[in-house]
C-alpha cells in the first residue's frame, strides 16, 4: 500500500487519499467511491468557504489552493472503502494535529457526494428520506448541499433548509407547526395542513398572509380565512344621504354605490363629515341616523 502521487488526472475509481499541505505537511485522509469527484467536491468546498472540516478550511484560507495536493494512498473495492480508510487515519496520525486535519478518529464516510448512504433526513411534509449521493440529489431537488449536509453533521444552528431537517439538526423543535381551520374561498374548511410553507408554494398563496389569516392579524389572504380568525366587520350603513330629488336614501356600501352613480367617494364623505355642502346635487341629513333608529 504505497502512496501514489496523483496524475494530471485523478482516476474516477473507488480508494482511499489524502490531501496535504505542502507548506506544513499536514494531510486530510478521506476515502470515496469516485476520487475524482471527491477532490472536485472538496475544492468547490473550500473555495467558497463552506467545507465542513474547519481545520482544512483554514489552512486553505491562509495558504492558498496552489499550496495543496490530492495523492490516491491505495486503490480500493468499495465494499472495503472504510476499513481500508481506517487503517490509513491509524497509520498517519491524522487526527493528531501536529500532522492532520482529521477530526474523527474512526472513519465515517466515503464522502457525501457520491457514494454515501444518509439517513435521518425528513422532507418538508415531514416524511423520513433516505438519500444515496447526496450532492445528485440536491442538484436534482433544488436544494444546497452544503446546507444539507450541515444539516446532518448539526454543525450550525440550522433548524431547517427549504423545509427539510434533519435528526442532527442543532435547533430542535416539535418538526413544524401544524395549521387547523382554514377555510377555502369556496367555503371549505382545509386541514389539518402539515407545512404551511409548503402548501401556499403549490397554491400561489404568501406564507406570512396566511399565517397572519391564522393569527386573526387579517380578515383574508386570496379568498381564504380561518375559523378562529378576524371577521369582518358589518358593512356601515349611510343614512342620511339626501338624493337630488330630495329623498334620503340609506347606502350599505358607499364604495359600491359611488362609481354606479357616478359620484366621488371622497367627496361624499365630505358631505357627510359638514367639509362640503353638496356633491352633484347629493346633501347630508344630519339628523337622518337618529331618525332612521
Amino acid at each position: 500500500m504505497g502512496a501514489r502521487k496523483q496524475d494530471r488526472e485523478i482516476p474516477d475509481t473507488s480508494g482511499v487519499y489524502q490531501i496535504r499541505c505542502k507548506p506544513n505537511g499536514k494531510i486530510y485522509v478521506g476515502s470515496a467511491v469516485n476520487l475524482r469527484a471527491r477532490w472536485d467536491t472538496h475544492r468547490r468546498d473550500l473555495r467558497r468557504g463552506l467545507h465542513h472540516n474547519p481545520y482544512l478550511q483554514n489552512a486553505w484560507d491562509r495558504y492558498r489552493e496552489s499550496a495543496f495536493e490530492f495523492l490516491v494512498l491505495e486503490y480500493v473495492d468499495v465494499a472495503c472503502l472504510l476499513h481500508a480508510e481506517q487503517v490509513w487515519i491509524d497509520r498517519t496520525g491524522c487526527i493528531n494535529r501536529p500532522f492532520g486535519y482529521n477530526i474523527k478518529p474512526e472513519a465515517t464516510c466515503a464522502g457525501f457526494g457520491v457514494g454515501r448512504t444518509w439517513l435521518g433526513f425528513r422532507d418538508p411534509s415531514g416524511n423520513p428520506v433516505t438519500i444515496v449521493n447526496l450532492s445528485d440529489f440536491c442538484r436534482r431537488n433544488s436544494l444546497n448541499a452544503s446546507a444539507m449536509h450541515s444539516l446532518s453533521k448539526g454543525k450550525r444552528k440550522l433548524k431547517s433548509h427549504k423545509g427539510w431537517t434533519h435528526v442532527n439538526s442543532v435547533r430542535q423543535r416539535d418538526y413544524i407547526k401544524t395549521h387547523d381551520g382554514f377555510v377555502d374561498p369556496d367555503g371549505r374548511r382545509v386541514g389539518p395542513i402539515r407545512n404551511l410553507a409548503a402548501f401556499c408554494r403549490e397554491r400561489g398563496l404568501d406564507n406570512t398572509h396566511m399565517t397572519a389569516v391564522a393569527n386573526g392579524r387579517i380578515v383574508s389572504h386570496q379568498g381564504w380565512t380561518h375559523v378562529g380568525g378576524k371577521r369582518r366587520l358589518p358593512p356601515l350603513v349611510h343614512t342620511g344621504f339626501i338624493a337630488p330629488g330630495g329623498a334620503v336614501v340609506r347606502i350599505t356600501n358607499l364604495s359600491a354605490f359611488c362609481p354606479a352613480c357616478d359620484l366621488c367617494l371622497v367627496h361624499m364623505f365630505e358631505l357627510k363629515g359638514g367639509r362640503r355642502p353638496n356633491h352633484k346635487g347629493w346633501t347630508w341629513k344630519h339628523d337622518a341616523d337618529q331618525a332612521f333608529q
